[in-house]
């Protein structure tokens, strides 16, 4: 996977998270109480993880384009397991 598609695959992941974000704040604002204790528990999960996938953009950001594929074969485990994690919250939720 060459570092543009992990790029690619990461701001996909962060424009997702941000859609996600957007829905449980309307629903912690406009929900009922039950939606609105539902919200706040996505809320938080959702903070760290698109503080993680901030993270990621900005090491790829860091990575030079002469890197070894040790940084990259890192950071290509680090998404993987991202989308995951996300994936199994939005499958479960």
């Amino acid at each position: 996977m060459a570092l543009e598609h992990i790029r690619h695959e990461v701001s996909e992941m962060l424009s997702d998270v941000n859609l996600q974000l957007a829905d449980a704040e309307r629903r912690l604002s406009n929900g009922t109480l039950s939606q609105k204790v539902d919200a706040a528990g996505e809320l938080a999960f959702l903070r760290t993880q698109k503080d993680m996938v901030e993270t990621r953009l900005k090491q790829l950001d860091a990575v030079p384009a002469s890197a070894s594929e040790t940084p990259l074969r890192w950071l290509k485990e680090e998404v993987f397991n991202l989308k995951l994690r996300l994936e199994s919250w939005i499958a479960g939720g």
